[in-house]
């Protein structure tokens, strides 16, 4: 299914990096990520030791039932969208719901910014790393990356997350069973904080290069 620009009156911005389809509403939301994505890339492509990469197209809705039909009508039967979701990667395409009046505080807006960068790093390692996704290896170094969790490196932020997001998690899962739904985020855990703890752990542990092989030999 191609998505109609003229049937959703979309607007564009585009160089060579990017293409970014809007309705009106979103046009600062659409200006700031088409900034971020710009301003992170090199700094992306670098972890991947990469010098170059394709064009990405985005699609950003501002209606949860648009954004919804369209990725399902990209996805086969038996993939379904969890109901948290509301930003993805499918098809090399990142696709974001943006709720203006959920994100209308700053922090909100900038971390919404964010995931956009977020499925782009999603994209850059499917595309040139992995053969077959290890989802809490896959997730945990998107966070990792895409500046959402920068706050934890300053001051207790992070023993605070350790407390209040990790050590009260009575029933811990195996990482290597996580998969996106119930499993994933649930009343008893965050698969986002996990994920993004181990792969953490395992940056902090070992140089980048170092870290690069772990994630090529996983694969």
């Amino acid at each position: 299914m191609l998505y109609d620009l003229k049937m959703n009156k979309s607007n564009i911005i585009l160089n060579d990096d990017f293409i970014i389809y809007y309705t009106q509403p979103l046009k600062t939301f659409a200006e700031m990520s088409f900034k971020n994505l710009n301003m992170n890339k090199k700094i992306i492509l670098n972890f991947f030791k990469l010098n170059e990469f394709r064009k990405v197209m985005v699609i950003l809705f501002d209606d949860i039932t648009q954004f919804r039909n369209y990725v399902l009508s990209l996805r086969d039967t038996s993939n379904k969208l969890p109901e948290y979701a509301t930003s993805v990667f499918d098809r090399g395409v990142i696709i974001s719901y943006i709720d203006l009046e959920k994100i209308k505080e700053s922090e909100n807006f900038i971390n919404k910014v964010k995931t956009n960068l977020h499925e782009f790093i999603h994209i850059v390692n499917k595309e040139q790393i992995y053969e077959k996704r290890i989802l809490w290896l896959d997730e945990g170094l998107a966070v990792n990356l895409d500046g959402t969790r920068e706050y934890l490196e300053y001051g207790e932020n992070f023993k605070e997350f350790l407390n209040t997001r990790i050590l009260n998690i009575k029933n811990l899962p195996n990482m290597n069973d996580l998969n996106h739904g119930n499993n994933f985020i649930n009343n008893d855990y965050n698969g986002y904080d996990l994920s993004y703890l181990c792969v953490k752990y395992l940056i902090d542990l070992d140089n980048i290069d170092e870290f690069q092989r772990i994630l090529r030999d996983y694969n």
